[in-house]
């Protein structure tokens, strides 16, 4: 921490543009964790921008495709469901599915994209959250998951964007010059976490959520019902809101909610 009073100092932007950034390693992450919340804030007129890591190109049991007519073909079809959603931006990266580093390159790209838009949230992937695994005692007949390494360098990703360097004068100088000034995130949602402490209720928006991830063809095929699955599991979110938190909702989408910056009175 420098002295924000040299001279010479660069003041910090903490006045944020968008409302929330999505950042989600594959096309359909995003829909999958943030979908309803998106669309909700969305029809109450605020700013959402979604950012997808990789390229998608490892999405398919098909090895014959050519890598470039899937990217292009996932990235239209994310277009499509962000179309759906509302959501008013999306922006590819296209680093190499299933080979996502905490690189460099990656950090400087999300900061970058971060400093451009300036939300005053940023979801994300929990990069803790490594294995989803029931107790096989209570659930025999269920099998666990394995978190996507690409999901959790997602998350790294984006927590060393976030902090120092999205609201570091000194890092990634060369952005200054392209009028893109360090910016503070006010807050972190954490999806996909066994350690959610926000619901939101999107009993309104989750028939959206269901259109949008149809959007994804070349994941579920051109015939798939997903609603049902939808509801399914939104309705044990509401499950979980009420139990944690007293909460009645019909269908909510859940996240570790952590606070970077509470703004003073003249920034609110």
């Amino acid at each position: 921490m420098g002295d924000r009073n040299a001279t010479g100092a660069l003041e910090v932007i903490t006045t944020p543009d968008y409302e929330a950034m999505v950042i989600g390693a594959h096309p359909d992450d995003n829909d999958f964790a943030t979908a309803a919340t998106s669309a909700l804030w969305a029809k109450q007129g605020m700013k959402v921008v979604w950012v997808v890591m990789t390229d998608g190109t490892e999405g398919s049991e098909v090895p014959s495709l050519i890598d470039t007519e899937l990217m292009l073909t996932r990235e239209q079809e994310q277009r499509m469901a962000c179309e759906v959603l509302g959501v008013q931006a999306v922006e590819f990266l296209r680093f190499s599915d299933g080979h996502l580093t905490n690189s460099e390159a990656a950090r400087k790209a999300v900061v970058r994209l971060i400093r451009q838009y300036r939300p005053r949230i940023i979801f994300t992937h929990d990069p803790s959250q490594q294995i989803f695994a029931p107790d096989p005692e209570e659930k025999p007949e269920d099998t666990a998951y394995l978190n996507h390494t690409d999901h959790r360098a997602t998350g790294n990703i984006v927590l060393d964007a976030i902090f120092p360097a999205a609201g570091n004068p000194r890092s990634y100088r060369e952005l200054l010059a392209e009028g893109l000034l360090p910016y503070r995130v006010h807050e972190l949602y954490l999806f996909h976490s066994e350690r959610d402490n926000t619901f939101i209720d999107v009993s309104e928006t989750i028939e959206l959520k269901a259109k949008a991830l149809q959007c994804h063809v070349t994941q579920f095929g051109p015939e798939v019902d997903i609603v049902e699955r939808i509801r399914s599991w939104a309705a044990g979110t509401a499950k979980e809101a009420k139990e944690k938190k007293g909460l009645e909702m019909q269908y909510a989408e859940g996240f570790r909610r952590i606070k970077m910056h509470i703004p003073k009175h003249e920034e609110v």
